[in-house]
């Protein structure tokens, strides 16, 4: 055997099985999947932005479903951060620790799923596996199901959906409708 085919067959020997998963260190799984021709690599689907190019969502939802998963991801990351050398918190307010911006994200998800019904809801089940873990929506419906039936694709995008559309009133992305600028039934009506 050649050099060239031992050095191809010792890299194939090292790459993980198809589906192989990895879960980063900002909570996010990752895939090993096949491409066409050799391209073997591993991807993560952003289904938000998928969402919002195919029009299924508003940018004010997209909007929102980001900011989540950004305080998400500062509230449960377990990732290695190397200190500055000045001794100065990187990224953070005056007189405001690392620990304290995490506790401060962890307070805004749960913030957050309590403006939607909660975790348990489907709306923050939804929002905690798509927008946090990025998982797809196919993935959370068939893994997690409601009432103890099975949940269909179009079910899960729903629900998400919802969910997106209530986060969006919470974080101030989408304008509340006011009971003053509401008109009455009679004002309505063309004299």
């Amino acid at each position: 055997m050649t050099q060239k085919a031992q050095r191809a067959s010792a890299r194939s020997e090292r790459k993980p099985p198809i589906g192989h998963e990895i879960v980063r260190p900002d909570g996010s799984v990752i895939r090993y999947v096949r491409v066409d021709g050799d391209g073997q690599h591993y991807r993560t689907v952003d289904t938000l932005a998928l969402m919002l190019r195919n029009g299924t969502i508003t940018g004010a939802m997209y909007d929102a479903g980001q900011h989540f998963s950004l305080d998400f991801a500062m509230a449960f990351a377990s990732g290695v951060a190397s200190p500055k050398l000045d001794g100065l918190p990187r990224g953070t307010a005056p007189g405001q620790m690392m620990i304290e911006r995490h506790a401060g994200a962890a307070r805004a998800v749960r913030a957050a799923l309590a403006a939607v019904g909660g975790g348990d809801s489907p709306a923050g089940s939804a929002l905690w596996f798509v927008a946090g873990l990025g998982m797809s929506v196919r993935e959370w419906a068939l893994r997690e199901g409601w009432a103890g039936r099975v949940m269909s694709k179009e079910e899960g995008k729903g629900i998400l959906i919802a969910g997106l559309g209530m986060l969006a009133r919470h974080y101030g992305y989408a304008p509340r409708e006011r009971k003053s600028e509401k008109k009455s039934p009679d004002e309505a009506k063309p004299a």
